[in-house]
């Protein structure tokens, strides 16, 4: 689609500042290999020097000693012959095995603690330099790696199930150290065994037609977390020294916290937002924005609910919706927030619906109500996880009307602001007529339990009445499917079929927000499914204002608030106001009390009022 000159920049300027967006941003940390040297040196522990000849080979001291100085063999070789120090830091690994499963204590116990922790921040360098000294910077760990190791002598094997990712299924993997990220303000990451990782499957368009089942419902570009332990494997009768094999673990930390090694249970090292960070980051997400709200049509076959991770049974499905002029890069700090609390990340599961905000929001409602049910069907079909009927949705601005849809009951009411004749009456073909049913008749989906609405404009938006607003309403092109089928129905039923809203022609997502909108009246009028705990955040970004007269500066709070809502909170901040501290308190605050909720809301949950906090 083509604007002029500076307009659509303009708008797209307009908005951003309105929602008052802070980047969060992840960059390579620079250098070659005397770079790397000085890091992975400064990870590795300061240890005397490894025992003369006469000294217990196995002693655990003598053990962390050779490994150590075997790790800084490998540094040393890298810059010369990598298949060198990459036999070097091999054969660390194997000291610092053995080191630490001969420490004998807990990590952090008291009477070998500080050995054993010696040992595992051997054996973590050690691996970390296996893998990349091996592989490179981009990090196979496919079978053509495999192979290419067993023709210098060392074996590998992969386990799999359970917890932990097939290599297999990954075209890279980066170290997540070798990145830094800003702008987050909590790194969720913990210290313990294992190199943490970041798993990715490359983003291949011509594969979206072909998904089908589980892998529909995937981010088209998988990145996801993990952190590799090299094991090991006791030598088996008859072998002959060198290098023993090596077993390579994938352990996926959304899973599990912990590894068996030895007799004991040690806690895993995890980093799950620099993987976050780098998925949100490697996406085009300012044309995605831009487009999906000057020409929807773009991004009609990305667009859809995506899970975070492969389906978790058991696990309560978040469902996060976006605003106008967004992505679901909007959530990033929320995300990383909440799966940092190991309480939700234990028993709930995040979903992202993506969609291009300039389509009027009642189609993508309808298209969020057939995602859900197809996302069922592909992991669930028999209906045995209670867990999906008990999802949450959590909607910003326009994501918030979205959401509205789902919880609500239309009867006709909607289709009498299309035409004062029934829909039976209505002239299409199958296919039309379906696609409209769906977008004008709902009921509360029976997946939903709970919704929070952020900023969401019940009652309109001054932007939808302002100049800015009117503007980008102009640039803004529909989709073809949805032009090709208003066009379709007014020619075979005739203008005066139509309400005189409908024959003046399809409104925008920006034209639905005016405040004088008769949809959104509609929709305040229909009742919420039974049992449906409804929960308001809304931004004040004049604090001197009273609260009634407040405005996050671009929804003010009379159109925000709803008078039946379990809880209203009003944060400090402007309309992005999604990610701010206080904002993620209450969601994890509404999400905890969720966990304690099997049935409809009562007194005792402290959910009666609308505390304006």
């Amino acid at each position: 689609m083509r604007w002029p000159g500076g307009l659509g920049i303009l708008v797209g300027c307009w908005i951003a500042l309105a929602a008052g967006c802070q980047p969060v941003t992840i960059k390579r940390i620079a250098g070659g290999p005397s770079a790397r040297a000085a890091r992975h040196s400064e990870r590795l522990p300061e240890l005397p020097p490894p025992p003369m000849d006469g000294a217990n080979p196995r002693d655990p001291a003598a053990l962390m000693a050779r490994a150590e100085a075997k790790c800084r063999a490998a540094l040393a070789a890298e810059r010369k012959e990598r298949e060198l120090g990459a036999g070097y830091a091999l054969g660390a690994v194997v000291d610092a095995s053995e080191a630490l499963i001969a420490s004998g204590a807990e990590l952090g116990g008291k009477a070998d603690g500080t050995r054993a922790d010696q040992a595992r921040l051997i054996l973590n360098e050690a691996t970390r330099l296996a893998l990349r000294l091996s592989s490179g910077r981009r990090i196979k760990l496919d079978r053509e790696w495999r192979d290419d190791l067993a023709a210098q002598g060392v074996r590998v094997s992969v386990a799999r199930g359970g917890a932990l990712w097939d290599p297999d299924r990954f075209d890279e993997f980066r170290l997540a150290d070798d990145f830094t990220v800003r702008g987050l303000d909590l790194q969720v990451r913990s210290e313990g065994l294992g190199v943490p990782l970041i798993a990715i499957r490359r983003f291949r368009f011509g594969d979206l037609e072909g998904r089908e089942g589980e892998e529909k419902f995937l981010m088209p570009r998988q990145v996801y977390p993990a952190s590799a332990v090299l094991r090991v494997v006791p030598p088996s009768a008859g072998s002959t020294g060198g290098l023993p094999e090596f077993r390579l673990e994938l352990h996926d930390p959304i899973l599990a916290r912990g590894v068996d090694y030895g007799s004991r249970r040690l806690p895993m090292a995890t980093d799950l937002s620099t993987p976050l960070v780098y998925h949100f980051s490697h996406i085009a997400l300012p044309v995605l924005q831009e487009i999906g709200l000057l020409n929807p049509q773009w991004l009609e076959k990305l667009a859809g609910l995506y899970m975070l991770h492969p389906y978790e049974p058991g696990k309560i499905p978040v469902v996060l919706v976006h605003g106008l002029r967004s992505s679901p890069a909007s959530w990033m700090r929320v995300i990383n927030q909440l799966q940092g609390d190991p309480k939700l990340r234990d028993r709930y599961q995040f979903w992202l619906f993506l969609y291009p905000t300039g389509t009027p929001f009642p189609a993508s409602a309808a298209k969020l109500r057939r995602s859900l049910d197809e996302l069922r069907e592909a992991v669930d079909p028999a209906h045995l996880d209670p867990a999906m009927d008990r999802s949450v949705l959590i909607g910003h601005s326009m994501g918030g009307l979205i959401s509205k849809m789902l919880v609500l009951a239309s009867g006709a009411e909607v289709w009498k602001l299309v035409s004062a004749r029934p829909f039976e009456e209505l002239r299409a073909n199958p296919e039309r007529k379906e696609l409209l049913r769906d977008i004008f008749f709902f009921e509360p989906h029976p997946s939903i339990r709970r919704v929070i609405f952020i900023a969401t404009p019940h009652r309109g938006s001054e932007l939808g009445d302002q100049f800015i607003g009117r503007l980008a309403d102009r640039l803004i092109r529909l989709p073809g499917s949805l032009r090709s089928t208003y066009r379709a129905i007014l020619l075979q039923n005739g203008r005066d079929f139509f309400t005189p809203e409908v024959r003046s022609g399809l409104p925008s997502s920006i034209d639905e927000l005016r405040r004088d909108n008769r949809l959104l009246m509609t929709l305040n009028s229909l009742p919420a499914g039974r049992g449906i705990v409804i929960h308001s955040i809304i931004g004040q970004k004049d604090p001197t204002l009273p609260i009634e007269r407040g405005s996050d500066g671009v929804v003010p709070y009379v159109s925000s608030h709803l008078d039946g809502a379990a809880s209203e909170l009003v944060v400090p901040g402007d309309h992005g106001c999604q990610d701010t501290p206080e904002t993620i308190r209450e969601l994890k605050r509404i999400l905890l009390l969720h966990l304690g909720r099997a049935g409809a809301p009562t007194s005792a949950d402290g959910e009666g009022g609308n505390p304006k906090r």
